[in-house]
């Protein structure tokens, strides 16, 4: 027999839920969707935390992962979360560091996307999801643009990415990075640009005082420490510049 969620909540989250952190921040980080959301219970844990804290747009990453239940990420030795080992270890070596492990975890506990910091991480797509290839959402809600995920994308891409687009034009960040070749062409509409190549792999454009940044989506197959310190120093030279 089925579960399933809150159609209005889960609605609601898909509007009003774009990350965690603050607009305010110096370093922007585009994803294309969160990780995570692999069962029924999670999801709604994530659900459930989000209204009770006050549907937030932009939430404490720590207070709200300990609030779903995800302590691991941010207890006294935290374990590094792939993607954010790589998005932390280009804002430190923009600030001039070649970054150890241990930096890279204390910097995740104690500074990732918290209020008033320097980093700002949120996604284009809303709802968690294991991998692009899997979909279990039309299996538990009867909104009909979650019967696949073409269909979602279809729906929410338009309204997600000009939110996106208005917040940037609002806050002016200094640095946003988008991960993710496959979703360049997203990238430059909400850049208002397009791209070039600064070195292979890297692309670089500017728009009204903002550095926007395509890199590889830090996970993906033979990433290394050294290509996102290299982005890192790229920053730098550029901010430095401004």
């Amino acid at each position: 027999m089925s579960e399933w969620f809150d159609d209005r909540l889960l609605e609601e989250f898909m509007r009003g839920f774009y990350g965690y952190g603050d607009y305010s921040a110096r370093y922007w980080f585009v994803g294309i969707e969160e990780g995570g959301g692999d069962t029924f219970d999670e999801i709604m844990r994530r659900l459930n935390a989000w209204a009770t804290r006050g549907k937030r747009e932009l939430e404490d990453v720590a207070e709200y992962h300990h609030a779903v239940g995800i302590t691991y990420l941010f207890n006294r030795r935290p374990k590094i979360q792939r993607t954010w080992n790589k998005l932390i270890r280009i804002v430190l070596s923009s600030q001039g560091l070649t970054p150890t492990t241990e930096q890279v975890r204390e910097y995740q506990r104690d500074r990732l996307g918290r209020p008033g910091g320097e980093t700002c991480l949120t996604e284009l797509l809303p709802l968690p999801s294991r991998s692009t290839q899997s979909w279990f959402y039309a299996s538990h809600s009867r909104l009909p643009y979650l019967a696949n995920r073409e269909t979602y994308r279809q729906t929410c891409l338009p309204w997600r990415m000009n939110h996106l687009r208005e917040r940037i034009r609002e806050h002016h960040p200094p640095v946003v990075v988008f991960y993710g070749f496959d979703y360049r062409k997203y990238w430059e509409e909400m850049a208002g640009i397009e791209f070039s190549f600064e070195e292979p792999g890297i692309l670089l454009g500017s728009n009204s005082g903002s550095l926007f940044v395509i890199v590889k989506h830090p996970v993906a197959r033979g990433m290394t420490n050294a290509y996102f310190h290299q982005v890192g120093g790229i920053i730098a030279a550029w901010l430095d510049q401004g």
